[in-house]
């Protein structure tokens, strides 16, 4: 036992405290091929995509599809891209492929082909403030409602003719 130093390493790399070895050490190499044959590396792609190939190239291309090739040519992703952007994304198309090997490991991609899509890249919408409330001019109501003798009535009533009447003011066009 005194011999065994190196045997007792829990690292995976040898044995254990007993001569076992870890299962994940065993099944590591079987695992990891049946991950990229299951498609685990496109939604890895798809999940970190931005973060892999940048928010400039993120904005004119999504992945499609990550099919894999077997020999050293690397696999085939296919790019969504908007039609607009078709020669830019042409011209990316070296660094996207150097990005997303450096990410998922060299030869997961050797080629990429583009698919025209519409809608996706295109900014969103900009916000817009509510419109800024005109004072409402509560003359032509002030008189009945004063007639009315419970308060409670009558603020209600007030509230509900200054509601009324600050949205037919917005609705009606502005005078300069």
């Amino acid at each position: 036992m005194a011999g065994d130093a190196g045997a007792g390493r829990a690292d995976g790399k040898g044995r254990s405290a007993r001569g076992f070895r870890r299962a994940g050490v065993l099944i590591e190499p079987q695992t990891r091929a049946a991950s990229a044959r299951r498609g685990f590396a496109e939604a890895r792609l798809k999940a970190l995509w931005r973060d892999i190939v940048g928010p400039e190239v993120a904005a004119v291309a999504q992945p499609l599809k990550l099919a894999a090739a077997r020999g050293p040519a690397g696999g085939l992703l296919t790019l969504a891209i908007s039609g607009a952007h078709g020669p830019q994304a042409q011209m990316l198309a070296p660094l996207i492929r150097e990005r997303v090997n450096a990410a998922l490991g060299p030869g997961a991609v050797g080629r990429i082909q583009f698919r025209q899509a519409a809608g996706f890249a295109e900014p969103a919408e900009p916000f817009r403030s509510a419109p800024v409330a005109r004072p409402v001019d509560m003359a032509a109501v002030a008189e009945p409602l004063s007639r009315i003798g419970d308060p409670g009535l009558r603020a209600a009533l007030e509230t509900l003719a200054r509601n009324v009447l600050s949205r037919s003011a917005q609705l009606t066009p502005k005078e300069d």
